[in-house]
């Protein structure tokens, strides 16, 4: 390996999100659901964003990993970052629930 840090790093963050597909499944079901009664174009959109996480995932952990075998740091970190924007928002909204459930 090259750098060990920065493959930990990348190994442990892109587990992270293999281990988040079926919360995001879970969510594109209630946002399919949700957005079956409001056929919008907005919602529609929103549906095709929502859905492309995998797509997302997959292309992220392609680019990442050739980024770090031709030694484009930066480009590694910003690349294997990109699936955070659809991360975050769930586990927000799912803290903020569980906060204000009680």
């Amino acid at each position: 390996m090259k750098n060990t840090k920065v493959a930990l790093l990348l190994f442990g963050s892109q587990f992270f999100y293999v281990l988040f597909i079926p919360i995001w499944f879970t969510f594109y079901g209630v946002t399919i659901v949700n957005m079956e009664q409001d056929g919008s174009f907005a919602g529609r959109i929103l549906l095709y964003l929502v859905g492309s996480y995998p797509i997302v995932m997959i292309a992220s952990i392609v680019i990442a990993w050739m980024s770090y075998h031709r030694y484009q740091w930066k480009k590694m970190l910003l690349v294997n970052g990109v699936p955070i924007i659809y991360i975050a928002p769930i586990l927000f909204m799912i803290i903020i629930a569980t906060v204000f459930a009680g």
